[in-house]
């Protein structure tokens, strides 16, 4: 009828020449542990992200840093972004 005339667009065709690196599929997952720090005289407990190795939170009882370390590995909040952002890190 009327298709004899339409133009198909042609796909685009990506060379890899030889030494190139190719896009990688590598989606790494985070997870979230609680380490028992001292400092001077001071007992801290840090939640550390992984695999950034990023001091997430610093705090004196081992239960919010369970409670942080809990809920971050169970829903993977900043999961899509590569991470907590590093404005909200404890110490960088």
């Amino acid at each position: 009828m009327g298709y004899e005339n339409t133009i198909m667009p042609k796909k685009q065709k990506v060379k890899f020449h030889k030494g190139d690196k190719r896009p990688g599929t590598h989606q790494f997952t985070l997870s979230y542990t609680k380490k028992m720090v001292k400092k001077k005289r001071n007992i801290y407990w840090q939640v550390i992200e992984k695999p950034t190795k990023n001091v997430v939170w610093e705090g004196f009882f081992e239960e919010d840093a369970h409670k942080i370390v809990k809920f971050q590995n169970k829903n993977k909040v900043w999961q899509v972004n590569g991470g907590i952002p590093r404005f909200l890190w404890t110490r960088v």
